[in-house]
């Protein structure tokens, strides 16, 4: 098979799967891991795909990202806001979590306060919760999604109804001066559940999140009490959560 045609294939796994690994594809191609590297170099200066840690993606944000890949992204910054969002949490309070890889860093900046509650919908954050014996941890039920290895759907939004949070704690995939948005219909939808049962809200955003939005609104400014980011807002921003009374964590 020439590089044209191993590109081409390679472009239908990354558009069926959104996310490929080199092992996984050099597998399905019968080529060497060296191999697909250097093709997937030469896709990406054309701007077919965009390669990360362990594999390539799509150049747009697909709807869904791996949890394992976004595991991988932008630890740094996602650290940086996780203490100065573990600054708000005081022993004994209930908290709503959401399953995003941004939450599980806040997560881990937690584990010197005792007793906490913990509601969330996502897998890796509750077994990473339940490693602190004296938190009371609690996991959604609803519809099970594998790439984001959480749950969501009516079940779940019904399921957070029978709880009163302290503060719920979630991330977004884009914030503008009107709010938090997300790609995923249902993603958005456990978010403002979560807002409407919380006494307060905060939102976790990352540096490469902010100035962007997508399809569906997950939080708006109104609904927020606090955003917790690595940098420094952009003035509209700032401005519209000066406006609504939201505090900026520095």
């Amino acid at each position: 098979m020439i590089p044209y045609q191993r590109q081409e294939q390679i472009l239908k796994l990354v558009n069926n799967q959104k996310f490929c690994r080199y092992s996984d594809i050099a597998s399905q191609l019968f080529v060497s891991q060296a191999t697909i590297r250097r093709d997937t170099r030469d896709m990406e200066r054309m701007g077919l795909v965009r390669r990360v840690t362990g594999g390539i993606t799509l150049i747009r944000d697909p709807e869904d990202v791996p949890y394992d890949y976004s595991a991988t992204l932008n630890l740094k910054e996602k650290r940086q806001l996780a203490q100065k969002a573990a600054t708000v949490v005081s022993p004994g309070m209930c908290l709503f979590v959401d399953s995003s890889t941004t939450t599980l860093v806040f997560i881990r900046e937690l584990m010197s306060i005792d007793n906490l509650y913990i509601v969330t919908n996502g897998f890796v954050p509750a077994i990473e919760c339940s490693k602190n014996s004296s938190w009371h941890v609690s996991l959604l039920g609803g519809r099970v999604n594998s790439v984001l290895q959480n749950v969501g759907g009516n079940k779940a939004i019904t399921d957070i109804a029978n709880y009163q949070a302290d503060l719920a704690v979630f991330s977004c995939r884009g914030l503008t001066d009107k709010g938090a948005t997300d790609a995923n219909d249902l993603e958005s939808g456990i978010k403002h559940a979560f807002s409407a049962n919380a006494d307060q809200s905060m939102l976790l955003v990352d540096s490469t999140k902010v100035g962007k939005h997508q399809l569906y609104i997950s939080a708006p400014m109104h609904d927020l009490d606090y955003i917790a980011c690595d940098v420094t807002l952009p003035t509209p921003i700032q401005s519209a959560a000066d406006q609504h009374s939201v505090q900026i964590l520095d």
